[in-house]
């Protein structure tokens, strides 16, 4: 049999075959592809609301689900899956009225779902206390050197809380967009 068109001589396959494979690793969707190095770096976005806002010191916005693990057998890794925060960034889109803060410690803060530890935070001082829109950007420096039991991030979601003085935010009617970027780390 005479060689396939453009046939490739070490492997011994054509492109016309190798392509029927490759279609199942189409782009997943996000602007730039999924992979960043070794791990997928995932996202989501929340539109915050002025009351939600005002109630977020008491009242947890649930930005990720926890992880299923149940019916899928050998491919949940031991002790499970952690989600691990890489970024975070707020725009607060100004409305009439700024929020006044009640002290310059309060901060957004995303944590696991029922603890308390700081995974990625930002202040929320110089974001949403000012009368034009305004972003803020972080990235994981304060999260560089963490150490949290595995019993305290194992199959947990993420949750944003506004950390610090009570009453944090009151007046104000802007809302806030968040965008939290993460990896999802197997347990062993």
């Amino acid at each position: 049999m005479p060689p396939l068109p453009f046939q490739n001589q070490a492997l011994g396959v054509s492109p016309e075959a190798l392509n029927q494979f490759w279609q199942q690793f189409q782009l997943t969707g996000f602007p730039n592809g999924a992979v960043e190095g070794t791990m997928p770096v995932i996202g989501v976005r929340y539109v915050l609301t002025s009351a939600q806002l005002k109630a977020l010191q008491t009242t947890a916005i649930l930005l990720v689900a926890p992880p299923i693990t149940s019916g899928l057998g050998n491919l949940v890794p031991p002790a499970g899956y952690a989600f691990f925060p890489t970024s975070l960034r707020a725009e607060y889109v100004f409305g009439a009225t700024a929020y006044t803060i009640a002290n310059a410690d309060n901060a957004f803060q995303v944590e696991y779902v029922g603890k308390t530890t700081a995974l990625i935070s930002m202040t929320a001082t110089g974001l949403v206390d000012q009368t034009a829109s305004t972003v803020a950007f972080t990235g994981t420096a304060q999260t560089a050197n963490l150490k949290i039991s595995v019993a305290n991030c194992a199959n947990l979601g993420l949750e944003l809380k506004l950390a610090g003085t009570t009453p944090a935010l009151t007046l104000g009617d802007g809302t806030v967009h968040l965008a939290l970027g993460y990896t999802i780390i197997p347990l062993f």
